[in-house]
Order: structure tokens, then sequence, then C-alpha cells
């Protein structure tokens, strides 16, 4: 639940709000008129020259800006109140649930709040519940926490340091709520808040009452941490373990190999669950249109809205060819006012295209793998959009849209970067990469050096991903990987004293020189 309850959130980012989509309906896009729109529909009581939410108590919600929304179902919004006939206005936290069920999750909203305050967890204070004045809302009003940002958001801006100590904090928190008999289902970083050296729990709606048996709350205990990255999971498991045992005063029963194997296996199951399902359906992440001549997939965040083929086409033709083939044509080209890269992915015959009709398109596989790249925390261009031609169902020519990367490609950054502490960055940035690759069963399947590309910062951007998976099969994986890592070092064959360095970073860098042995690799 992101900046719920937080009024240190960035003002210049409240007037946004991530849109879920009504079923079988288009989603509207961000923005002042969408919002209005929405907010309009959802509120009729509220006009466009009255932007204030009466309360059956004849007290008023003004300054509405919203947080998140979930059209025709609930919104959170930041807003002004007044408490009291003589009280100062206080600035709140607004859950207003709208639609058939409202009464019924505002309820189990405000019960789990009840609970967490009972048990004396940190939790923003319920200050107000009741209904709209035409009852059209059940309306929930808690207590913004001054000076607090999220978990995730805390997570993804500290050091090494203050992220291990954040994970300990957050496991203290997690073994609390346990022995008080509370279950929070809905169990990731955005859930909790940082403020005044405490960790508060939010989102009463998704705490349950019952006693968890052990594997039961090891199973939760896993689930936190597989929001961490795969390193932070490897290099943390035993000592958080061990953090969760001493604070629910339990002996250690728990096996640390098979709780990490727990771990990534969550990890990975959240992962697929979204990169296979629902980037294919509308989110709050993607807006997607499906008729019986086409299927896209448009990405809230990268400033695209839905298309058509002579758009994409058009866009093409102007653009600049960075590749042309007869499986694939890649140009650089103007969209909608982006700057992107359009691949689009042909069909070269009749039987070609018989074979690729009932399968995933390769565009389809570029649009996963970019998501899946960005869940794990890699980088790679920001996927913008993915359109697949459609015949009652048989797929046709498909088209992947990405950001433009303006970045060199490794080989030229290694030919003439000039900074060595740029180029040992560059170094130790590949060969974590590929040691992250190599723990979760990542194989890109061409590693040659146009798919590489090095930022200002050192950090790695991966091009090219329509043949990159994820395999469960470790044996499978690791085969898959020792591939990649060959192909990766071809590019430096000629030049033996880069060559003998990266071979060096991966050894410094993999805590088992298992894979880079099944690759031929040695020091």
């Amino acid at each position: 639940m992101s900046d719920e309850y937080n009024t240190a959130s960035n003002p210049s980012q409240a007037r946004t709000f991530r849109v879920l989509p009504r079923l079988n309906k288009e989603v509207t896009h961000e923005g002042t008129d969408s919002f209005r729109q929405q907010l309009l529909s959802d509120f009729p009581e509220l006009t466009a020259h009255q932007p204030c939410l009466r309360l059956h108590d004849g007290r008023v919600l003004s300054a509405l800006q919203p947080v998140r929304v979930l059209p025709g179902r609930r919104w959170v919004m930041r807003a002004h109140w007044q408490p009291g006939d003589q009280a100062a206005p206080e600035t709140v936290f607004a859950k207003c649930f709208i639609g058939q069920h409202a009464k019924k999750y505002a309820e189990r909203d405000a019960q789990g709040a009840r609970w967490l305050m009972q048990a004396g967890l940190p939790t923003p204070a319920l200050r107000w519940q009741g209904q709209s004045a035409s009852h059209a809302s059940e309306i929930l009003l808690y207590t913004a926490i001054a000076d607090a940002e999220t978990a995730d958001l805390h997570y993804k801006r500290a050091d090494e340091s203050a992220r291990r100590t954040l994970m300990h904090a957050l496991v203290k928190t997690l073994a609390q709520q346990h022995a008080a008999g509370l279950v929070q289902t809905d169990l990731h970083l955005k859930n909790f808040l940082l403020a005044s050296a405490q960790v508060w729990s939010l989102d009463g709606d998704g705490i349950q009452r019952k006693m968890l048996r052990p594997q039961a709350a090891y199973r939760q205990l896993a689930a936190l941490l597989s929001k961490c990255t795969v390193l932070d999971q490897h290099a943390w498991h035993k000592e958080l373990l061990q953090t969760y045992d001493a604070a629910r005063g339990w002996a250690p029963t728990q096996s640390a190999d098979a709780f990490l194997q727990q771990v990534k296996r969550m990890k990975a199951q959240e992962v697929e669950h979204y990169v296979t399902r629902k980037l294919f359906r509308p989110c709050s992440d993607v807006i997607w249109q499906q008729d019986c001549r086409s299927a896209q997939a448009c990405s809230v965040v990268g400033g695209l809205h839905v298309t058509d083929i002579p758009a994409l086409e058009v866009a093409m033709h102007v653009g600049q060819p960075l590749k042309t083939g007869n499986t694939c044509t890649v140009v650089q080209t103007q969209l909608q006012d982006q700057q992107v890269v359009i691949k689009r992915y042909n069909i070269k015959h009749f039987w070609h295209g018989l074979s690729r009709a009932w399968r995933p398109s390769r565009a389809a596989m570029s649009w996963q793998n970019a998501h899946r790249l960005l869940y794990y925390g890699m980088h790679t261009p920001q996927p913008q959009l993915m359109f697949e031609q459609r015949y009652w169902g048989m797929r046709g020519r498909a088209y992947f849209v990405a950001a433009y990367s303006p970045w060199p490609d490794i080989k030229t950054f290694f030919a003439t970067a000039t900074d060595p502490v740029l180029r040992a960055q560059a170094m130790q940035s590949l060969a974590l990469l590929c040691y992250q690759w190599s723990l979760l069963g990542i194989v890109h399947g061409d590693l040659k050096a146009t798919n590489l590309q090095v930022t200002d910062q050192g950090d790695i951007v991966v091009l090219d991903l329509d043949s990159m998976r994820q395999i469960s099969l470790k044996h499978r994986a690791q085969r898959g990987h020792a591939r990649d890592l060959r192909r990766l070092l071809q590019n430096w064959k000629q030049e033996r004293s880069l060559y003998n360095a990266l071979v060096a970073s991966l050894y410094q860098h993999y805590k088992d020189p298992e894979p880079l042995l099944l690759a031929g690799l040695s020091v």
C-alpha cells in the first residue's frame, strides 16, 4: 500500500494514482482529466467546482489527493479533516469503499486496525468510521504518520548495512504479530512504515486473527524475506531465521538451507505469476486491449497509450534502422513523442507463420522478460508496449516497444573508457549480474557484447530478451548459465588481459565456483 498514512511523500507525486481496471473496461490513463472523471463517477455527490467529500456527521474532507485507486471499489486519499468545531484541520488518510461490498471491506479493514492496536503494535490510529453524506461510500479516516516512508522505498534507497538493519526490524515485527495471534495475509514491504524509530504495520484489511503453527509461521517469514534481492537472501537468511526464533523464544528447528530454498521458490512463483498472468490482463501496471484482430499491452508508467499497426509502421518507416533481417527488424524512432526502439518480429512465409500461430510471440517473451528483470531489480530499457496481430486467436506479426537506451555496448565501453574506477565498477556490476542469474536460474541465451550496455554509473543494461528464460531445474539452469558465460567471454577472446580480469572478477563474486568450472573458466 504505497505511501499510505505517510505525510512525507513528495507532493508532486500526490496527484498521480495507480489505476486498476474495471472488468471488461478499457483502463483510463493517469492524469487530471481521468482523475476528475473517475472521481465524479465514483462519488456522485462531488462536483467539479466543489471537490470536497461531505461525511454523514456534516464534517467535510477537503484537499483530496488520491494515493491509490481501484475504480468502482476503493479510493485511498490524503485529505484535510477537522475533527471538531474548534479543532485545527488535520491531515488524514481516507479509505473510501464503494460498491456492493463496501461495508464488508470497510469493517474488515477497521477490525484489522483495531486488532493491531489491541496487540500493542504501532499502526496508524483509526480516527473516524462512517459513511459519506449520500451513504454511497463507507469511509475510514486514519492518522497520517509524519516523516515516514514505506519499508519498500527505504529498502530500495538504503545501503547494505541499512537494508540489513531494516530486515531485522521487520522480522521482529512479524514475530510480534504472530505472537499476538495476528497474520498479515498480504505480506510485502509496502505494508510497513518506518517512522520515529519504529516499524508501523499497515493494511488492516489483510490482518487475520489466528495462531500459526511453526511451519506456517516460517512460511510467512519466507514470504517476507522473498521481497529482498537474491543476494540479500543468500547473505542474511540464517541470521534472520535466528532473529525470528529468538523473538518467538523458540529453539532452532528449521533448516537454514531448506528455508532459503523456500524463500527462493516463493519469489520465483511470485515473479512467474506476475510476468505470465498479470502482464497479459488489465492490472495496475498494464493497459490491456484485445479483440479478434489484435492484442496489446501498454505500460502505465511508460507514457505511451494504445496504438495500431499503421502508427507503428509509420514510426518504423521514419526511424533509423538498427537491424534488418528476415525474422526481425529493429528501428530507433519516435512514437507518441517518446524516443523508443521498436522491434518487429516478422513472419517469413506461410509455414513459419503457422509454426508461430499458437505459441507466445517473441514480442510477448520480450515483454515478459523485461518486466522479469525489472522485478528482480536489474536494468533493462523500460518496456513500453507489446502488440500482436491476431486472426481469431492465431498470432501473426508482433511488435515490442521499449524506451531508447543511449549507452554504449560493453565492448565499446571497455575499449574507450579510461576512468579506472568506472571500469572497475562496470566489471563488478557484470560479475554480480551473472552471479544473480546463476542463483535465479536465468539464462539469457545470447550474451554478445551488443546485448549489454554500460551506463555512466557503471551499471549493466540488458537488451534482446526474447530468448531469455528462467529455469527451475538446477542442472538445466547450470548448463544454460555455463553457455551464457562462455558466450560472454568470447567477446574478449582476443584481448587476453581484459579476458583474464573478467574471469578473476567472476571468481571473486561467485560464492560457489561450480558454475564457472562448468563453463571451463579458470584463473
